[in-house]
């Protein structure tokens, strides 16, 4: 053999050798999108921008952990412009691309509109409390339902002394969701000495309340709940101030946003009470009316998340989305991608105590799709110099020892 010949024989192995140890870089598997319906516009815009920044941090830290048996996750926003006429629009354009579960959106009256889209599937998982889908349904409710969630702020007020509520509720579904519940909550014996003495009405679109925030004043009433979000509770607050109304006030935890709290700064009430979550809870509260240990995973699992961003935990991130997310994300990685909205439905109504979030433990065995009672509810004060939520109550509402 020619010396030609046996270099070109020795470099032929080489390369058989060489190339089966190269890494050529397998194709990356597409993203597992999951649909998310949110209002990033509209008046419903401050809860939809602080949900988006939520799932943004929950998908990298799922990617960060394996994904979906190795498939990255991507939570797809769509926006519904605050207006159940678009998210009707948006459900139908999702449902055909049969995915089996979608996200959103972030008030009662935008799932109320798309909810019968849904009755055969895939899972809708609302994001609003404000919201009471039927039972053994495909579709579902974060935090607890109403009646147990208004029970829990009912009893903070009735423990502290306030007997005497003035309530104002905006015009739209939300509103007249919460005046029902409202009233069912105060016909409960616990809560027999309490009475409405001023009940008051306005659209979300209204620009003034001046003169139903007369008319509270001019009542006998203690303390103020306050049913309306985003923009409208903006404009009831500076009704308030503009006539000097100056009664604690309790409102809902759609709410529950610093940036959008501190632009109501010139005319924020002396006392503004909202529903916050279990990791609000000061450490030094009794152990009673603390988190429990399985909860305390959960949230040192949300702490990571946002550690692994740079950041510290948005509340207003974590109030509606947090939990059906990661229920979710659990349920795709237990049945796999090729999941079908009849497997997420009866993966999630399985789980009967055996899922502890941020909120508390899930339980959907009794028919009520939001999965939580009132042992979740915990009532938190805004501190505008730390930027921090504070916890003013235990679980159930229980005020916490001055």
């Amino acid at each position: 053999m020619s010396a030609l010949n046996r270099f070109v024989a020795v470099l032929t192995v080489l390369i058989i050798l060489i190339v089966p140890s190269v890494k050529i870089g397998a194709a990356e598997q597409p993203e597992y999108v999951v649909p998310v319906i949110l209002s990033m516009t509209g008046p419903f815009a401050f809860s939809g921008h602080a949900e988006a920044d939520g799932l943004k941090i929950l998908e990298d830290y799922t990617n960060a952990h394996g994904g979906i048996r190795g498939q990255k996750v991507h939570f797809k926003v769509y926006d519904d412009q605050s207006t159940p006429a678009t998210d009707v629009s948006l459900a139908g354009q999702i449902i055909a691309q049969h995915p089996p579960v979608v996200l959103g959106s972030v008030g009662g009256a935008l799932c109320n509109a798309m909810m019968s889209l849904f009755k055969d599937g895939p899972v809708l998982y609302c994001l609003t409390p404000a919201f009471n889908p039927p039972s053994n349904g495909f579709v579902f409710a974060a935090q607890d339902a109403l009646d147990p969630y208004v029970a829990g702020m009912i009893r903070y007020l009735r423990l502290r002394g306030f007997e005497r509520i003035a309530v104002i509720s905006s015009t739209d579904g939300a509103g007249q969701a919460n005046d029902a519940s409202t009233a069912r909550v105060l016909a409960l014996p616990d809560n027999k000495n309490m009475k409405v003495v001023a009940q008051e009405h306005f659209n979300i679109t209204d620009l003034s309340i001046a003169a139903q925030a007369a008319r509270i004043k001019a009542s006998d009433a203690q303390a103020v709940l306050v049913w309306a979000s985003g923009t409208a509770f903006g404009t009831v607050l500076r009704g308030f101030n503009d006539v000097g109304l100056s009664l604690p006030v309790e409102t809902s935890p759609s709410n529950l946003h610093a940036d959008q709290l501190a632009q109501y700064l010139p005319f924020y009430p002396k006392e503004l009470v909202i529903p916050g979550l279990p990791y609000m809870i000061p450490a030094n509260a009794p152990k009673a009316l603390g988190p429990t240990p399985a909860m305390k995973i959960a949230i040192d699992e949300l702490f990571e998340a946002y550690k692994m961003a740079n950041l510290q935990p948005d509340p207003g991130a974590a109030s509606s989305v947090w939990d059906p997310a990661n229920m979710v994300i659990n349920g795709l990685r237990k049945l796999g991608p090729g999941a079908t909205g009849q497997q997420m439905r009866d993966y999630l109504l399985g789980i009967h105590g055996t899922y502890s979030g941020v909120w508390g433990t899930y339980d959907f065995s009794t028919g009520d799709q939001h999965g939580l009672t009132d042992q979740s509810v915990v009532l938190t004060e805004w501190d505008s110099k730390s930027g921090k939520f504070i916890g003013v109550s235990g679980l159930r509402g229980a005020p916490l020892p001055k």
